[in-house]
């Protein structure tokens, strides 16, 4: 069995153990993380799987911006962001879903758009007085797509590229995300300041507790009984970290079954990530499960061998957050792969319930004031690193701002 030995890259020095998180959750306070945080970061609001072909388009509602995107794939394969609004009246131009069509037109007058964004008719045209159509185009979102993900920033010249934003993480995953197909899709809207539900999924602290009936062995083990992480690595704005698998775990008579003929899946696991690309289990731990990856603000994703699942949380109000989790696996070739990979979806969607569970009755009770400042430990420090870089983000802002 291997003995965990913990591994921790990335700047310490500057982590606060204490957070005054009561402080953070005010109206006041959500609306300057809008501006200074939100419009400021790369936000990836989609899959260029969902843009299959040329002329292909979804639309993608970013509540947190009060706005809505209409995200293209145009005839030259670019793929591209517009606010999903009309020129005219201010209309939204597609209501919602995806498709494909050679153009866009509005159903209150009839305007027309392509993928490029341009406005190509005007109804009655000459009824108007000075109009330009080349100014009144749709207007862009800087939009940039890595290893398949569609991200965007608001800000008018973003400081970064996507590549600097990623850091090291950008080049690490090659082929990672294309292994694998959507199984699943859930959304709950729930009463919680966006940092308590980000917060909920990025520690393994609270396993033991909160999945003790659906998953109560299936980290750590005889020779890591808390299941601390074996690896944690902060980046500039990100966090990355390696759960440890429990080999002792030994199959229930649902997994033995599902398993049999198909790939082990969570909460049992294929540990051998020997063939995985260099950012998935990145120092090579024997005894492995998979990965919790942070990518600052909105998305936490769980990256493991033959699966993965993806979540955002997207800030509506100070004391309410859009949750979803996207669930992926490895493509089945048969019936008994397919059983296994049912059982992986049903046991992952409580997992999320349960952690879901937490989250209005810590909103409800921070709001008490009764505590003001929530305490870290090391199990905990992708929250530490979180909210560091939120205060950067934050002070960032000011300074632009004054």
């Amino acid at each position: 069995m291997a003995v965990v030995e913990r591994n921790f890259h990335g700047d310490l020095d500057t982590l606060e153990w204490t957070i005054p998180l009561y402080d953070m959750l005010s109206p006041e306070h959500f609306e300057l993380e809008r501006e200074r945080i939100f419009r400021r970061s790369w936000l990836r609001v989609g899959r260029v799987d969902d843009l299959p072909g040329p002329d292909s388009y979804f639309v993608f509602d970013v509540p947190t911006l009060h706005t809505s995107l209409l995200v293209t794939r145009d005839r030259h394969d670019r793929v591209q962001a517009f606010h999903n609004i009309c020129k005219h009246r201010g209309n939204k131009l597609v209501r919602e879903g995806k498709g494909a069509r050679p153009n866009f037109t509005c159903g209150f007058h009839g305007w027309t758009y392509n993928h490029q964004g341009d406005l190509l008719v005007i109804t009655d045209e000459n009824q108007f007085h000075g109009l330009d159509k080349c100014e009144l185009g749709l207007s862009p979102v800087t939009t940039e797509v890595w290893e398949g993900h569609v991200f965007v920033n608001f800000d008018t010249e973003p400081s970064e590229t996507l590549r600097e934003w990623l850091g090291p993480m950008y080049d690490q995953y090659g082929g990672y995300f294309d292994t694998h197909e959507k199984i699943a899709s859930y959304q709950a809207d729930v009463n919680c300041n966006w940092h308590i539900a980000v917060n909920a999924f990025t520690e393994g602290y609270h396993t033991i507790w909160v999945h003790r009936s659906t998953a109560p062995d299936y980290l750590g083990g005889r020779g890591n009984p808390m299941r601390h992480r074996p690896s944690v690595e902060l980046f500039e704005h990100h966090h990355r970290h390696s759960s440890p698998a429990n080999q002792d775990h030994e199959l229930s008579r649902a997994e033995d079954i599902a398993y049999t003929y198909g790939r082990k899946l969570h909460p049992a696991f294929d540990c051998d990530s020997s063939t995985m690309p260099p950012g998935v289990n990145s120092t090579r731990f024997d005894a492995w499960a998979f990965d919790g990856v942070a990518v600052f603000p909105t998305d936490v994703w769980l990256t493991g061998n033959w699966w993965r699942m993806e979540l955002s949380f997207w800030p509506t109000a100070a004391d309410r957050t859009l949750c979803t989790m996207d669930m992926y696996a490895y493509r089945v070739r048969n019936a008994g792969e397919l059983i296994g990979r049912e059982l992986h979806l049903s046991r992952g969607r409580e997992v999320f319930r349960e952690d879901m569970n937490t989250l209005e009755a810590t909103q409800s009770m921070l709001m008490s004031g009764v505590v003001r400042e929530i305490h870290l430990s090391w199990q905990e420090i992708a929250l530490a690193h979180h909210y560091r870089e939120s205060a950067k983000m934050m002070q960032a802002g000011a300074a632009t701002a004054s």
